[in-house]
């Protein structure tokens, strides 16, 4: 057991995670942590282009370095630099349909449960290959249903979420 910490320890100080940040897959889907600015340039210095202030936002990284990646705001099409650290791993869907978007009880379409508005937010629970089961807030109430992954900004329709 002694050894096992010792090799993570060594581990962890000459491959330290920032290192693996590259390494993940471009393009992907993530979240904002909370309140965030999106920038003309990968710098603190650089003019605010939008201030984004709700937690849970998808954005969709196009491109990264260590420390910035440039991204595309889902609802307009918007492209800008953030800092890492604004974003977490948690995954969060905007619904995409223009005019509305159906959530269902079931993924067989058996039972429509809400009718839903375009850019209403919500948190994924899991995704097959054509659906997303999704969680929303409503009125201090969380309601659960299936929507298209079609209609979802936040989710490429070749992903599965377990």
């Amino acid at each position: 057991m002694f050894f096992k910490k010792i090799i993570i320890i060594t581990f962890l100080i000459f491959f330290p995670a920032s290192m693996f940040a590259n390494e993940l897959p471009v393009p992907r889907w993530v979240s904002l942590n909370a309140e965030a600015n999106m920038r003309k340039g990968p710098s603190t210095n650089a003019s605010i282009m939008y201030r984004y202030q709700f937690e849970g936002y998808p954005m969709e990284i196009l491109r990264q370095t260590e420390t910035w990646r440039y991204v595309r705001d889902p609802m307009n099409g918007t492209e800008g630099w953030m800092n890492r650290i604004l974003f977490n791993g948690a995954r969060h869907i905007i619904t995409a349909n223009k005019e509305h978007s159906l959530g269902y009880k079931n993924a067989d379409k058996s039972k429509i449960i809400a009718k839903l508005a375009f850019g209403v937010h919500g948190k994924i629970l899991s995704c097959d290959s054509n659906w997303c089961y999704v969680s929303i807030l409503n009125n201090e109430k969380v309601r659960k249903m299936y929507i298209e992954k079609k209609n979802l900004y936040g989710v490429y329709t070749h992903e599965i979420i377990d």
